[in-house]
């Protein structure tokens, strides 16, 4: 009986003992896109119960497996999901690897550039568009501001390509020569300069860029001056292997020639701590082309082709105390020249060059109750122009112009429940500028400098109603800003420059300004896929440095500094929605209206002056009451399958002066009912992307519609016409990856080979194709 009883139990012992010991161990590595990147938190699930995330490494491992045959699926927003069947045995460990291709981005994707911080396309309260990845390496794009061409509401003014030695990016009916109505940032801190409000958009290599955020209207009530228009943040890439690297060499049209490497490693991969670093250099010159038009070719014998060379590097290093918590600095250092197209006597001619160095350093916490950011960044530009040209005898001086601009940007976030979050945050910038025009022909040497300061506070205060369907968001920031130690003057005058002593001026007044800027937007969500939005705010803008402190040449004309010019305001009403039909198809629809009021803006004196070559009107950079602006903006996107993605921009701007005042009541000129100069009156882009087996291919084609050339909106004898013309381009891009670390990209700008021109007649480079070589190790 003893025996019979001890049968049973030794039997389950057995049983459960060969049970435990018939397990086994599943691991892969889960990567995703055309380069096979390491894809971190993807969620795999096993028999739809059981799961575990990727670390940094795209590595995950799942022990203890009963032997047997399991499913293993991989999930991720913005990849397809695959699931594979293992078959676990006893003692053994079975290896899976997923390859992800990216698919269509919905509006749960999280921006950080909104709110200074985390949230949901779909919560905010404005038109939010995000640039993918994805998007950008489908894209033949030679500069980061290329990459913003698909996104209605914007104009990008860079005439001559990779030539083009200045850039700018506006948007929504904003004059297209006014780069310090929209705030450009990469990631997070500006890189607007206080001297013109410029961005040298061939500061970084369009390799190191991750995605892009764009918030369009008036975003002044996060972040202030110079985000009137809206704001840009670029987000660069971060490591996430245990050490990778890429050398990319090639060619393109005009005996163009490019290289970069790239070197990134994360000391512990698969962990939320720990070391990361990546460092990246770049290299490029051109031959050029000739950019001026025919008249100008047969006036002027030293027209010369406009070439360029520029090399840059890069590096962002960080360490990752926890999940959610890191700190990080970065630092870029660039250089170039660029020709003009004249060459008299000077090696290179007429040139611009950028000597930059850029630092960054910045440290973020993020909790499920509390996040927090604070940023320190320092950026300096040493510019140099060198001017020769032969009229009735031969002239030659250099602007030589230090910009400098710092500051610390402070951010908190504090969510009070679960449907109500505070934000605040404290900034603090400063800029200047030290520049001359040091002529070599003469005696002359003309100076002007001057600092800006500005300090602002902002808070925002969120609520959610309804059962999470509404949310209302208000918020206000104060600015107040200081302009200091202005100066103009010039040293041993002669003939050169003598015209200008009256406007001398060593000791401008300072002048402080201060500006409020109110926001208040709802966001309703009745469905989910469907959100509808409203919302009403202020932007605000002082002068930039070089229209409060130098006097000078510009176009048509001759321009005086004026320190008295008060700050412009914008306040922009607009509405919108978004809504997913059928469950994939995805279409956007908003409309706004803006009137800009103390509209900085060039105005005739009513004075004329003899710079040597006749007399010229003088003009200055002041304030007219009133410019309304009112514009329509739709987009639709569509996955046609998982590897093809296609989608449609279209956008309409109507900007025109309501109230315009001259200075001098016996001006003739009244700009009242006239249109702003350099606005398409409409864009149209159409893409589409591919990603296949054989030959990854991203197609775009753009229609950008006509611009009013000049403030009078008269004929122009220089493009022979009122407008510049209408144009259509499109442009080509297709990769293939070679055993899983050569890659092949073949790049097609303008393969129509439209020509269109600048305002001085000066046309684009035409069809523009770049053929580049790169190894993945």
């Amino acid at each position: 009986m003893r025996l019979k009883g001890l049968i049973i139990p030794a039997i389950f012992f057995l049983t459960f003992a060969a049970g435990v010991s018939a397990q086994g161990t599943v691991r892969g590595r889960v990567t995703g896109g055309p380069e096979g990147r390491p894809l971190q938190n993807v969620a795999v699930i096993i028999d739809g119960t059981r799961g575990v995330t990727t670390g940094s490494d795209g590595v995950f491992l799942i022990d203890r497996m009963p032997a047997g045959t399991h499913s293993v699926e991989v999930r991720i927003l913005g990849y397809t999901t695959l699931t594979e069947s293992v078959e676990v045995t006893d003692g053994t460990t079975v290896t899976v690897d997923f390859a992800l291709e990216e698919e269509y981005i919905d509006a749960g994707e999280v921006v950080v550039t909104a709110n200074r911080g985390a949230s949901r396309i779909a919560d905010v309260p404005a038109r939010v568009t995000l640039i993918s990845s994805a998007s950008i390496e489908s894209r033949p794009v030679s500069s980061v501001d290329e990459i913003l061409l698909t996104v209605p509401g914007l104009n990008i003014s860079r005439s001559f390509g990779i030539f083009s030695h200045k850039s700018s990016v506006t948007m929504r009916g904003l004059s297209g020569n006014e780069q310090a109505r929209v705030l450009v940032m990469i990631d997070g801190v500006p890189v607007n300069k206080s001297d013109g409000g410029s961005v040298n958009w061939n500061l970084l290599d369009p390799a190191m860029v991750d995605r892009i955020e764009v918030v369009k209207g008036p975003a002044s009530s996060m972040y202030g001056s110079n985000a009137m228009g809206g704001a840009v943040n670029i987000i660069t890439r971060r490591p996430e292997e245990a050490l990778t690297g890429r050398v990319t060499a090639g060619y393109g049209t005009y005996n163009t020639l490019f290289g970069r490497v790239s070197l990134g490693q994360r000391m512990n991969p698969g962990t939320e701590k720990g070391f990361y670093y990546l460092l990246n250099g770049f290299y490029r010159q051109s031959d050029g082309y000739i950019t001026q038009s025919e008249y100008d070719r047969a006036a002027n014998p030293y027209i010369v082709p406009s070439d360029m060379q520029e090399y840059s590097g890069s590096l962002k290093a960080g360490y990752s105390i926890r999940k959610g918590e890191f700190i990080e600095a970065d630092f870029i250092a660039y250089n170039d020249r660029r020709g003009t197209g004249e060459l008299v006597w000077q090696e290179h001619g007429n040139t611009t060059d950028h000597d930059t160095w850029q630092f960054r350093t910045r440290y973020s916490l993020e909790r499920d109750r509390l996040s927090a950011d604070v940023s320190f960044y320092w950026l300096k530009e040493d510019y140099k122009k060198v001017n020769e040209y032969m009229k009735d005898d031969y002239t030659w001086y250099n602007v030589l112009s230090e910009r400098v601009d710092a500051g610390v940007l402070s951010s908190v976030t504090r969510k009070a429940g679960a449907r109500h979050s505070i934000s605040a945050g404290i900034d603090l910038r400063a800029g200047s500028v030290d520049a001359a025009d040091v002529y070599y022909t003469s005696t002359d040497i003309v100076y002007n400098r001057g600092r800006i300061l500005n300090t602002g506070f902002y808070a925002q205060d969120a609520i959610t109603l309804l059962q999470d369907r509404l949310t209302v968001t208000a918020g206000v920031r104060y600015d107040l800003s200081m302009f200091r130690d202005g100066a103009f003057f010039i040293d041993t005058p002669s003939a050169e420059t003598v015209f200008m002593r009256d406007i001398e001026d060593r000791d401008m007044d300072n002048v402080t300004w201060g500006a409020l800027s109110p926001k208040l937007a709802v966001n309703y969500t009745p469905s989910p896929g469907t959100r509808i939005y409203v919302s009403a705010g202020r932007g605000f803008r002082p002068s930039v440095l070089d229209d409060l402190c130098r006097s000078g040449r510009i176009r048509g004309g001759f321009k005086l500094a004026n320190p008295q010019a008060t700050p412009e305001y914008l306040v922009n009403l607009e509405a919108g929605g978004d809504f997913t039909l059928g469950g994939r198809l995805r279409a956007s629809l908003s409309a706004w209206y803006s009137v800009g009021k103390d509209f900085l803006y060039y105005v005739n004196t009513g004075d004329s002056i003899d710079m040597g070559y006749g007399l010229r009107p003088i003009l200055v950079r002041t304030n007219i009451p009133l410019v309304e602006i009112t514009g329509v903006e739709a987009e639709i996107s569509y996955p046609v399958t998982p590897a093809l993605m296609v989608g449609a921009a279209w956008g309409y701007s109507y900007s025109v002066i309501s109230d315009y005042r001259p200075l001098d009541a016996a001006d003739p000129i009244d700009l009242t009912g006239n249109h702003l100069t350099d606005v398409p009156s409409s864009t149209l882009s159409i893409t589409a992307r591919w990603k296949n087996r054989f030959v990854n291919t991203g197609v775009m084609v753009r229609y950008q519609g006509a611009m009013w050339a000049n403030d009078l909106n008269i004929f122009d004898e220089v493009i022979g016409s009122d407008r510049y013309p209408a144009y259509v381009t499109a442009d080509l891009m297709l990769s293939r990856v070679f055993l899983e670390r050569i890659s092949v990209d073949l790049g097609i700008q303008n393969i129509l080979d439209t020509k269109f021109y600048d305002s001085k007649g000066a046309v684009c480079p035409g069809r523009f194709m770049t053929l580049g070589l790169g190894y993945r190790f």
